[in-house]
């Protein structure tokens, strides 16, 4: 049988967060936990698995699992996060980016209470660009809650709603309507001074250039004087070498 057909068949046997302990346990890597505890400084447990194993794991359940209901799916993500364990958490994450299609607009408070329980921008990383953002765009109405995280002052929380943006402003199709809401949420938070809230601004403005990015240069050189050399060099690094050079010398005169 061959490793990926085993990982599939092992996924239908667990269910539950102590079994997913379990099959997070056996993919343990020696000597990787102590090291990413450190590098994320992590006040979680870490088991040491690799970021595509947790993948698997969590893409073979959902394999299994076809019918998985919105209430099962959010009892398996609380389950999971309830564990102060970096990987459980992780997979709870993985979770629900894979079925993020059987969330609605009243999930927003659920997203929100794990953002502020996240202290790590790797947990973050893994809810707000593709499980919030890709809600925000079938639910707009959601909006709302999104400024409201990206006015907040805890920071997980601001990060998240900056990145609930990424696919609006990466999506060529979403372009129109997503860009001018979010240069309208980040230009006051352009003051914080933050490494994660200007690194995820600068990411969010990145992804706008693959398709714009005269209108990202043209949004950015007004604001050269409120705008980090963080930001700044996150959002030009796809432009054109002599717009990038242009941008980045303006800034620093």
């Amino acid at each position: 049988m061959s490793a990926a057909a085993s990982a599939g068949s092992h996924a239908r046997e667990f269910r539950t967060a102590r079994e997913f302990r379990t099959a997070l346990e056996g993919r343990a890597v020696p000597g990787r936990a102590a090291g990413e505890k450190r590098y994320l400084r992590s006040e979680l447990d870490h088991i040491g698995v690799p970021l595509p194993a947790m993948r698997a794991l969590a893409r073979a359940h959902v394999r299994a699992h076809p019918r998985l209901t919105h209430d099962e799916l959010l009892a398996l993500v609380r389950e999971l996060w309830r564990e102060p364990v970096h990987e459980s958490r992780s997979v709870a994450l993985i979770l629900l980016d894979h079925r993020a299609d059987l969330l609605d607009a009243r999930d927003t408070a659920f997203l929100e209470g794990l953002l502020r329980d996240c202290g790590t921008w790797a947990h973050v990383d893994l809810l707000a660009p593709f499980v919030a953002g890709r809600l925000l765009l079938r639910e707009p109405r959601t909006q709302d809650a999104v400024r409201g995280w990206a006015a907040d002052e805890a920071q997980w929380v601001r990060r998240g709603g900056v990145l609930s943006f990424l696919l609006g402003v990466r999506q060529e199709s979403d372009w129109p309507d997503w860009f001018p809401v979010f240069c309208e949420v980040a230009d006051p938070l352009l003051a914080d001074d933050r490494f994660f809230v200007r690194k995820a601004i600068g990411w969010v403005l990145r992804e706008g250039t693959k398709h714009h990015p005269r209108q990202v240069a043209d949004w950015l050189e007004p604001r050269l004087d409120r705008v980090s050399g963080l930001t700044l060099r996150e959002a030009v690094r796809r432009l054109e070498d002599r717009e990038r050079r242009r941008l980045i010398a303006a800034h620093r005169a």
